[in-house]
């Protein structure tokens, strides 16, 4: 189909004017490392729901947003997993998810009954607009895989309520939709069943309403496994919060609407860099409002209950997206903005297929160069130094809408469409042009070979902790792998760091080590690492943590200022970092790094997350573990079981009885039989509907006579009304 494929060659443009658009802040920092490293334990045969080595970034599971449970997804962690250009390997995974949304947005508006060459239009235009490319496509991938799976799940559902098919496909993608892992995914199902719910009521197919209540609870069942480790993980992560409120940031405003067909436009929204975008991200598509002079939108009013789902869809969104900065768990209503402008969308091509009016065009004329001498207005006001290009652009849509009316005329449709997605392509170049080389995103670059980064950190062994900031960090010590913040040091091969990004934290550990979510640490670590762990473990904590190499940037600290560490010595220094290594092997096997005077530990074997200790306790005592009391974590000594123990910087300790001679630690993450279960359930449940289904279909097929026969008439294809396009 063309749209996906015309859909990933517009995905080029912006590669040409930075290779590492698609691979900005969450993908580079967070994601594409975890989806390489994941990659390589699929392709080892294991599927990794909790790697202890990973410390507070560990916890796969319980972070949820990765998708770990989404074959898709595994699919693609395979795939960039032997990709060593890292910056093609996430333009791989976000193009392919750009072609999904197109065409998932191309079937929805001609389910709405939108032409078939507007629906395309529509498809290719809704990805390059401006929050979904430049925060979820270049930055935050695992929105755009829920906005891309909700389009598809929503087209999907309503098909099979209203045409009465088979409703497995509809579950496969609400299956799809949820374990991708992203909450607001699974907000799009819950929104999306409850508008084709009334839908239904209104269409007067109430009977059919059943049906969508089991499909919805076999769907919603799926989400238990993915979402429910997080809630029962929550008492040791920061993710807590169930606050109603409003800072503002990243809330769009209302009057950003007036200038959504706008591409220079800057709304004026609190974000990360300050109170004005840096990005259009109010941008929607530039034929919306200069077209809206030309709609006839009696067109669509008899058919106001069959599409009611498509409003109630897009108000619904439309509160979303403008709703407080926080409500619970979920923040940034910013990131909902997409969903709304998706149903919007929808409506206007939906409108727009019953042709552009031709009455009073001089006043339709002028009304729409109105709008776009408005917009140009709006986007001067907010950034009154861009007035050079907004006038610039405000022409060229002027020149646009003049080539789109002229087409319609002699062209139809297919002239209308080739119009708008022309529109698209050029404005994608402007943009990239406009907003990418300078974006403050990218400004320290981002590691792209991976050659290159496990060669600078080919020196670190065992369990290594960077001490360093993103303040102070040159660009050249992170492109090449000198300091790496973030997920970053696994494309590195280094399994074995304490530094990692985490959306959830472990509240104990990154409060001892002064660590942010993105890894960065105080210089307060550093004395904090060589005093005793605590008064009942009189060892540093860098012992109980196992550390054998510490890394140091220049920037943040001077380890000469003070004598090293007894049994530490400086193997490496260079332009931006000291690297410290432990002399001395580490006293005890396994990931044990204490245990009290008298007991001895004999031996530790490994087993994936587990671990089975043999010891010798003639009078009881403490065993530390080098690895992060998560929730989920059991210990058995001698068959007993026994509860597991919070300990210096929320590592595992474990009473040892009297006499004890094996201790076994193992890791079930909480809720996962549950979610199992659920899951299976759920899976039940669509197939049992998908079955009834086929016997009631089958049913009423052999129950209908058969046609009598009749009068020769023309070929039905003959007589068939052609679609203007």
């Amino acid at each position: 189909m063309l749209v996906p494929l015309i859909t990933v060659a517009l995905c080029f443009i912006p590669r040409l004017f930075s290779p590492t658009f698609f691979y900005w802040d969450d993908t580079m920092q967070s994601f594409l490392p975890v989806w390489r490293s994941l990659g390589e334990e699929l392709l080892n045969g294991n599927l990794e729901l909790m790697d202890p080595a990973g410390w507070v970034g560990g916890n796969y599971i319980a972070e949820v947003g990765y998708g770990i449970w989404n074959p898709l997804n595994l699919l693609n962690f395979m795939a960039v997993a032997n990709i060593s250009n890292l910056a093609l390997a996430s333009f791989i995974v976000v193009a392919e998810f750009m072609a999904i949304l197109a065409l998932g947005t191309f079937l929805l508006a001609r389910s709405y009954g939108a032409n078939r060459w507007l629906a395309a239009a529509a498809g290719i235009a809704i990805p390059f607009s401006g929050f979904t490319l430049f925060y979820e496509a270049a930055r935050w991938p695992g929105g755009l895989m829920a906005f891309a799976w909700v389009t598809l799940f929503w087209w999907s559902l309503r098909r099979a309520m209203h045409g009465n098919r088979n409703p497995l496909l509809p579950f496969l993608l609400g299956f799809l939709t949820m374990t991708a892992g992203n909450p607001y995914g699974a907000v799009g199902i819950i929104v999306v069943c409850g508008a084709v719910g009334v839908e239904l009521l209104l269409t007067r197919k109430s009977k059919r309403l059943v049906t969508l209540f089991f499909l919805a609870l076999a769907v919603g069942l799926t989400a238990v496994l993915v979402f429910f480790p997080l809630p029962l993980s929550a008492e040791v992560t920061a993710r807590t919060s169930n606050i109603i409120a409003n800072d503002m940031f990243l809330v769009p405003g209302i009057g950003d609407l007036t200038a959504l067909s706008m591409p220079n436009y800057r709304p004026p929204t609190s974000n990360f860099f300050g109170a004005i975008e840096s990005v259009p991200s109010a941008f929607l598509a530039w034929f919306i409002l200069p077209l809206l002079p030309w709609l006839n939108f009696r067109s669509i009013a008899a058919r106001s209950r069959q599409i009611s789902s498509l409003y109630i869809v897009t108000g619904v969104y439309f509160l979303l997206a403008y709703a407080p900065s926080h409500i619970l768990l979920f923040r940034w209503p910013l990131r909902l903005i997409e969903y709304f402008y998706l149903g919007l969308l929808v409506i206007f091509v939906v409108v727009l297929s019953a042709g552009l009016s031709a009455t009073k065009f001089k006043a339709r004329l002028v009304f729409a160069l109105a709008i776009v001498a408005f917009g140009v207005y709006r986007a001067w006001a907010i950034y009154p130094d861009g007035l050079h290009s907004q006038l610039l652009i405000g022409l060229y849509i002027a020149a646009l809408l003049g080539l789109a009316l002229f087409l319609w005329r002699r062209a139809g449709f297919p002239g209308l469409a080739a119009v708008m997605v022309f529109g698209t392509a050029s404005i994608l170049v402007f943009q990239s042009y406009a907003f990418i080389p300078a974006n403050p995103v990218a400004a320290l670059g981002s590691p792209v070979d991976v050659e290159v980064l496990e060669e600078s950190t080919e020196s670190y062994e065992g369990n290594t902790l960077q001490l360093m900031t993103f303040n102070g960090l040159e660009a050249p010590a992170f492109v090449n792998g000198s300091l790496l913040y973030g997920n970053q040091i696994l494309n590195a091969g280094v399994d074995n760091s304490l530094n990692r990004y985490s959306g959830i934290s472990y509240i104990t550990y990154v409060n001892a080590l002064c660590m942010n979510y993105r890894g960065e640490t105080c210089p307060a670590a550093y004395d904090q690492l060589w005093n005793d762990a605590s008064e009942s473990i009189p060892v540093p904590l860098a012992d109980v943590l196992r550390l054998e190499t510490v890394v140091v940037q220049k920037t943040l600290l001077d380890v000469n200022a003070a004598p090293l560490p007894a049994g530490w010595e400086i193997v490496e220094s260079d332009e931006y970092r000291d690297i410290l290594r432990r002399q001395e092997p580490l006293e005890f096997p396994g990931t044990v790094s204490w245990a009290s005077p008298g007991l001895d530990v004999l031996s530790a074997e490994q087993d994936g997350d587990a671990e089975t200790v043999r010891v010798s306790a003639p009078s009881g005592g403490e065993l530390v573990f080098a690895r992060l009391a998560w929730p989920g974590y059991s210990v058995i000594v001698d068959g007993a079981v026994q509860e597991v123990d919070e300990g210096p910087a929320g590592v595992v300790t474990v009473d040892v009885p009297q006499g004890a001679s094996e201790v076994k630690l193992e890791f079930t993450p909480p809720g996962l039989y549950l979610g199992l279960g659920a899951m299976g359930v759920g899976w039940g449940l669509a197939l049992l509907l998908s079955l009834i289904h086929a016997v009631r279909s089958r049913r009423g097929r052999t129950a209908q006579p058969a046609p009598a026969p009749g009068p020769r008439t023309r070929d039905r294809a003959a007589v068939r009304v052609p679609d203007k396009g």
